[in-house]
């Protein structure tokens, strides 16, 4: 498993680390073909629950929102689709509540990739966008080893067994050095007030745990283990991506209406 994981991320991460590098349009096809695939994953699921979510609306939706949505208000954009999402049941009848409900659930949901975009494009979006990572990574990896050997309280057992209060620390631990650590190497061209950056460090790593227990709740609902298996070790876009998906929209309020 462990050798799966290094493989995935020698061939991911160049990928992932190009497009943010790059920006611009190059990271609008990345996001559009990655939210695009984590969509699927998110509608595919739910049919183990016998709900048929709206695959086509979703996917033409996404689509929608990175070529010509992208620079508008998010909201009117996620009002106009509500609006055509809750209209197909009337029109369909083979569809319900449930499968549209969850069809907007998901668009909602993935839409929360276009926010790595969107913090690129804001000033000294270029390094901030890397605090994602930072945090979502470090958060995910110190939890996963502080909770194996020293986790004794389950955080949530309902809905992730293994994940502990000492590992949640352990991950709040991880995001703390790294966000200290990134605010040092760039405090020059950044100059941010460190005891912002402690307080980001410290919400945005629960803002991740709480990106993977939602990831969690929903497999759990689905009775699923992975999203998929599409990237070896790790399992499905959702399942690598998670934490991220939360912690993106984070950072980028953060920067535009916390810390200007």
């Amino acid at each position: 498993m462990l050798k799966k994981r290094i493989s995935s991320a020698i061939i991911g991460l160049p990928l992932v680390f190009a497009a943010l590098i790059a920006g611009g349009w190059y990271l609008r096809l990345f996001l559009a073909a990655v939210s695009l695939m984590g969509l699927n994953e998110f509608y595919t699921v739910f049919k183990n629950i016998d709900i048929k979510p709206i695959n086509y609306i979703g996917y033409i939706t996404i689509l929608f929102f990175y070529i010509l949505g992208y620079s508008y208000n998010t909201m009117d954009v996620i009002v106009l689709i509500a609006i055509i999402i809750f209209t197909v049941p009337i029109l369909q009848r083979k569809y319900n509540l449930k499968d549209t409900s969850i069809t907007m659930a998901g668009v909602i949901y993935i839409i929360f990739f276009s926010y790595i975009g969107k913090i690129r494009d804001i000033n000294n979006g270029y390094l901030l966008v890397w605090l994602i990572f930072i945090i979502s990574w470090l958060t995910d990896t110190f939890a996963y080893f502080v909770g194996k050997h020293m986790g004794r309280s389950k955080l949530c057992p309902t809905i992730s067994p293994n994940k502990t209060f000492e590992g949640s620390i352990g991950g709040i631990i991880g995001s703390f050095i790294g966000c200290i650590i990134f605010a040092y190497l760039f405090k020059e061209k950044l100059q941010i007030n460190i005891f912002y950056i402690i307080a980001l460090s410290i919400t945005g790593s629960l803002v991740a745990q709480i990106g993977d227990l939602f990831a969690s709740l929903v497999k759990r609902n689905c009775n699923t283990k992975d999203f998929s298996k599409i990237i070896p070790g790790h399992g499905g876009i959702l399942d690598r991506f998670d934490s991220i998906l939360f912690v993106s929209p984070y950072i980028y309020i953060f920067f535009t209406y916390v810390y200007k």
